[in-house]
């Protein structure tokens, strides 16, 4: 999974668990995971991201109880809300705005592709220490890649 996928599923989740709050459940962030615990009237219940093939958000244990099946529906609303305002496009402009310091992943074809982004330079430099140690064959590169709006202020003037 790449991570910008990753950054939109944990988006996509966090606004989940906002609607659940809303509703009276708890939500708990599980560390590493796109997962979820929601507590409700000492019920608990994961909600989780399942990978290929299923590729879908889901609520374990699977029970039939009454509690599990309002919190499925109240998912299903906040997943078939959140369809009208592209989570993908939200969490690019916060990238862009905030984190200006990119790690590229340089491909042989002259592509390339954004691996992860970072608020300072040193983080960037540590992190693609990181990479090299664990990727050797790959090329990183650093690259500082700002908003156009930000751009033209900061343009060197001869």
């Amino acid at each position: 999974m790449k991570h910008t996928e990753w950054l939109r599923l944990k988006t996509e989740g966090e606004n989940i668990c906002s609607i659940l709050s809303q509703q009276g459940y708890r939500c708990t962030k599980q560390t590493r995971r796109l997962s979820w615990k929601v507590t409700t009237e000492g019920v608990s219940y994961v909600l989780t991201w399942l990978p290929a093939p299923a590729g879908d958000w889901a609520v374990i244990p699977k029970d039939d109880s009454s509690a599990r099946e309002q919190l499925v529906s109240v998912v299903q609303n906040a997943l078939t809300k959140g369809e009208k305002t592209s989570a993908s496009q939200l969490i690019s402009s916060i990238e862009d705005l905030h984190r200006p310091w990119a790690i590229a992943r340089i491909l042989p074809d002259a592509r390339h592709y954004i691996v992860a982004r970072f608020f300072n330079r040193q983080d960037a430099e540590d992190h693609k220490r990181v990479l090299q140690r664990f990727m050797p064959a790959a090329v990183f590169d650093i690259v500082l890649d700002l908003p156009d709006e930000r751009k033209q202020e900061i343009e060197i003037k001869p």
